[in-house]
């Protein structure tokens, strides 16, 4: 979503006037072409200068998607500056930033190498105890020997998994406080200033990274739909926009822009296009994307670390979509010896971390499209995309676990029926203390 639009404007002689808005929805003013509606005079921010278009040419016209940015182009209108806008995105994700500096930004990931290695070492002990004390010739006999030499050696394992994390605690951490704590804040120091920079150079970055601006037949097509769904969603300003060339049906939403895919223009009809719109604008809007940015920010040493492993090891999202064969087994090797502690932070710290607010951020968003009257065109949009979700790194990959499954998405939109009690079906939840005891010991649940 592109800054958004609430000047009219003259359009050339000889060009046909934009497109309609879809049947059922209210039109525009003649003259008022894709805008939201504009806060009074009186609240809007001073317009420091003309909107852009990328080419250079059209750089002192507006377009149709760039609404009078003055010092704001792409931050949601409701926030007095880009700090309260950064301030309320690190707040969405906040304990998912707080594990991402303690175990990026610590030695805290080094707890992971000690336990492997005493892991190793218990269990050399505990063969060596064994072999040596004679104790396994002498049951062998009695047909035990192999089940006391396993318990011999998985409770050295045990014991050393222990020992070494413990070990690595107290040197980096018991006796060395102060210099945790520093490192920590050194961190969120540099978490800032990495969310900065990505907000300030967002549009150059992604031009990098291959997307591009829309072209005018694009933007025909898309600028009614933001205009009705921005009214509908009372938004008086919009993020940016930004086309990605690829046949997979996407979008996903940056710091200041909304990154479109070709795919998804060509698969959705306007109704689903504008469902995923309005999901999209409620993200960029509460400061959803600042947070996720903040999370990988915070952790981008482990962050980075998984990238590389994985792409070492063949893993890379883009190589297997690509078709490319997977490397040498010995690089392969290289790849998660590298990365396997990143590897574990990651799938078992950081993502489920922040899947306990992303979730819930996933269906506020959802129900923000379903109270403008577009949860059956979301339904449908999503059934569509569900096949094509996924990242475009391997750290991306990994954080895509962060959503809940399509198919309860799908269920939160979809109406009420007198009989969905008869078919509810319970949270995959760990066991209560009196379900242990019944399993353990037949005991019958009280009446």
């Amino acid at each position: 979503m592109s800054g958004a639009v609430l000047a009219p404007r003259d359009e050339p002689a000889g060009q046909s006037p934009p497109a309609k808005p879809p049947a059922g929805w209210p039109e525009s003013p003649p003259d008022a072409v894709v805008a939201p509606s504009r806060p009074p005079a009186a609240a809007r921010p001073p317009s420091g200068r003309a909107g852009s278009a990328d080419s250079g040419t059209n750089r002192g016209r507006r377009s149709q998607l760039v609404r009078d940015p003055g010092d704001r182009d792409g931050l949601p209108y409701e926030y007095n500056d880009g700090t309260a806008w950064l301030r309320t995105g690190f707040t969405r994700h906040g304990w998912a930033i707080v594990a991402g500096l303690v175990f990026g930004w610590t030695g805290a990931w080094l707890i992971l190498w000690g336990a492997a290695v005493g892991i190793v070492l218990g269990i050399l002990v505990a063969v060596g105890l064994i072999l040596s004390s004679g104790v396994a010739h002498d049951l062998l006999n009695l047909n035990t020997g192999q089940a006391i030499t396993f318990i011999g050696v998985l409770t050295g394992a045990a014991l050393g998994l222990a020992g070494g994390a413990l070990a690595v605690i107290d040197l980096f951490f018991l006796n060395r406080p102060f210099e945790s704590i520093i490192s920590i804040g050194i961190g969120f120091i540099i978490t800032i200033i990495i969310v900065v920079l990505q907000a300030s150079y967002e549009r150059f970055g992604l031009r990098l990274r291959g997307y591009r601006r829309l072209s005018r037949g694009e933007v025909r097509r898309i600028a009614p739909l933001i205009k009705v769904v921005a009214d509908a969603l009372d938004l008086p300003s919009l993020p940016r926009l930004a086309m990605a060339d690829t046949p997979i049906p996407n979008a996903w939403t940056h710091m200041r822009t909304i990154v479109l895919t070709t795919g998804l223009l060509q698969t959705l009809d306007d109704g689903e296009l504008q469902a995923v719109l309005a999901h999209e604008l409620h993200h960029w809007a509460k400061g959803d994307s600042v947070g996720l940015h903040a999370v990988t920010a915070a952790a981008w040493p482990i962050a980075l670390t998984y990238t590389i492993g994985m792409w070492l090891a063949g893993q890379n999202p883009k190589a297997q979509e690509a078709g490319m064969s997977p490397p040498r087994s010995f690089l392969a090797l290289i790849g998660w010896l590298f990365a396997w502690p990143a590897f574990l932070i990651t799938k078992y710290v950081i993502v489920p971390v922040t899947a306990t607010s992303q979730r819930r951020y996933e269906y506020e968003a959802d129900a923000a499209a379903a109270r403008i009257g577009l949860a059956g065109s979301l339904a449908t949009a999503l059934t569509k995309l569900s096949a094509f979700e996924s990242g475009r790194t391997s750290w991306e990959e990994a954080m895509q676990a962060t959503h809940p499954p399509v198919e309860l998405r799908i269920e939160a939109l979809q109406p009420a029926a007198p009989d969905d009690w008869q078919y509810q079906e319970e949270e995959l939840l760990g066991p209560t203390g009196r379900e242990v005891r019944r399993l353990f010991f037949g005991l019958r649940p009280r009446r």
